[in-house]
């Protein structure tokens, strides 16, 4: 039969090993979760640039369009 101090040895490992599974598993999703932030931080970019792009080709045909019609 194990001693009071050897069970709470094994109940301090016991916690010990608990908190490092924890920390680790908190290691992984923080990762994972920058990962995805990383990922979503770049499709805004490419959004924004191909929304500025379509934006300035509409600008430009309605500008042509307009200077067809006063100009004809």
């Amino acid at each position: 039969m194990p001693t009071n101090d050897e069970r709470i040895v094994e109940l301090l490992t016991e916690l010990r090993d608990g908190q490092k599974e924890q920390l680790a598993l908190y290691v992984e999703v923080t990762q994972r979760s920058l990962a995805a932030q990383q990922t979503s931080i770049t499709l805004q970019r490419r959004i924004g640039r191909l929304y500025r792009i379509v934006v300035s080709v509409a600008a430009l045909l309605v500008a042509g369009m307009l200077a067809y019609l006063f100009l004809s």
